[in-house]
């Protein structure tokens, strides 16, 4: 693990869903199949499919598929339909997870998801693994802003936990977490066991890097003062 985060304590940790609080690479990848099947485009290998991890879907089908921006809207829409009813639970919380959310919420740290994931699916998902109690708010665009970004989640966040940036800490596992972490003033965690790699992370601006649930456990324990 690298550290080069600032001695100050932590009172808040935001954590972002897709590949840091959950494996859902299997729904998202077959509610992208779903989608590109109803208008005939030819699927890509999972590591092109990877890219869909993190950023909102559009830019995703634009950016895989190459399409339009008004077609990507519709693919975002199509995916949607597969996603709701069976994508949203073909996915599993990460070992660990659940009960590090737990210890931190307990200990007087306020925790947060912070996701483009629409805030629709965020609370169904919350609610299903058991997870609503130990956080103090779920943060995610509405379901037709298909325009989400990333920077303007972390400050609504911020503003719904009444925090200062310099006191809270985002963990993410790509770039686009760490960059709108950091522009939000926010210092950025990234972790490994997700979708995303290191020199990804470092170059986004990670200040510490994490290898497992059981590394950033015992980072933000120590970083936020818990015993």
């Amino acid at each position: 693990m690298q550290n080069s985060t600032s001695g100050a304590p932590i009172r808040a940790v935001l954590f972002d869903w897709d590949g840091t609080v959950a494996d859902t690479r299997p729904g998202i990848f077959n509610s992208v199949r779903y989608a590109i099947g109803q208008y005939g485009i030819a699927d890509k290998p999972d590591d092109e499919l990877r890219y869909f991890i993190g950023p909102p879907l559009y830019d995703g089908f634009e950016h895989v598929f190459g399409v339009s921006p008004e077609l990507a809207n519709e693919l975002t829409d199509t995916y949607r339909v597969y996603y709701r009813d069976k994508g949203i639970f073909e996915c599993n919380v990460y070992e660990g997870v659940g009960d590090l959310l737990r210890e931190l919420h307990d200990a007087g740290v306020k925790t947060a998801v912070v996701s483009s994931k629409p805030k629709e699916f965020l609370d169904r998902l919350v609610e299903h693994f058991g997870l609503a109690e130990h956080l103090d708010a779920v943060v995610g665009p509405a379901m037709d802003n298909h325009n989400s970004n990333k920077t303007v989640l972390v400050n609504q966040a911020l503003k719904e936990l009444m925090l200062l940036p310099s006191t809270v800490t985002m963990i993410g596992d790509r770039h686009f977490d760490m960059e709108g972490a950091k522009a939000a003033g926010v210092n950025a965690v990234g972790v490994l066991y997700g979708y995303g790699t290191e020199k990804e992370l470092c170059k986004a601006g990670a200040d510490a890097i994490c290898d497992q649930v059981a590394d950033l456990r015992d980072f933000l324990l120590q970083h936020c003062g818990v015993s």
